[in-house]
């Protein structure tokens, strides 16, 4: 594998932002390769996938690029008071992506994943778009944004995720997994494949059955597992090959 760094301009963000990606070093001619664009979760940065767990190693057997974005702290979205990051990861990213490597545009060959604060972003972002990504993961995954805004017990935290969503609920929004299933189920639109990954001992396990629950309800295709683990690297170090082997 070969890892590369990538210094890029964003128009969506209005500056100029860091991009790590992994790729195969012996791509053939005319070779497109399939894409992951793995997420990172809150506190991180596009770092956190290399420094944290073996993924380099772990991804030695697969014909894959994987790309890793930073987004800040912004939960995926395009803020209501800041960045349009949303729009950079879902859309200019792999515009950009695609014009620097040899890397294929079609659905079937297009995921995204990611951790806590990721996983909401993979699952937003593939259900947002179910037409260009045909499978996303969420390990340990923030998917109840509104339950996340109790959770911001400090004034530094709530005062940066309204910045984020606004001071309305988010239910029954864009911003809500569950109204995205409910729209595209609605209008008869494929879904992607899903899989769903936490800890039995996560604070945010409980979140996570209740979006299994939703899947099972609305008979959504998906692979859920739950093992012993926290909130911690440990678990996504582990749960990473799982989702490589599911790809």
């Amino acid at each position: 594998m070969a890892f590369l760094t990538f210094h890029i301009k964003s128009n969506a963000l209005e500056l100029n932002t860091v991009v790590n990606v992994l790729i195969p070093q012996d791509v053939k001619k005319d070779e497109k390769l399939k894409v992951l664009y793995l997420l990172h979760g809150y506190l991180g940065d596009h770092t956190d996938w290399m420094r944290y767990t073996a993924l380099e190693r772990y991804s030695w057997n697969y014909r894959l690029a994987i790309v890793m974005p930073a987004v800040n702290n912004s939960y995926y979205t395009d803020t209501v008071s800041g960045l349009n990051y949303f729009t950079y990861v879902s859309k200019e990213l792999p515009e950009i992506m695609s014009s620097l490597l040899p890397i294929s545009t079609k659905r079937e060959d297009n995921y995204v994943a990611g951790l806590s604060m990721g996983g909401y972003g993979a699952l937003k972002i593939a259900l947002t778009y179910p037409e260009r990504f045909s499978k996303a993961a969420s390990l340990s995954g923030a998917l109840d944004i509104d339950h996340i805004r109790e959770l911001a017990g400090d004034q530094t935290r709530k005062t940066w995720f309204n910045a984020v969503f606004g001071f309305k609920p988010s239910q029954q929004t864009p911003a809500d997994l569950i109204y995205l299933v409910d729209l595209h189920l609605k209008h008869n639109v494929m879904l992607p494949d899903l899989f769903i990954g936490c800890g039995t001992e996560d604070f945010l396990y409980q979140d996570n059955l209740k979006f299994k629950k939703m899947l099972e309800d609305h008979q959504v295709k998906h692979v859920y597992i739950e093992s012993p683990g926290g909130h911690d690297w440990a678990f996504w170090d582990l749960y990473i090959q799982k989702v490589l082997a599911w790809l």
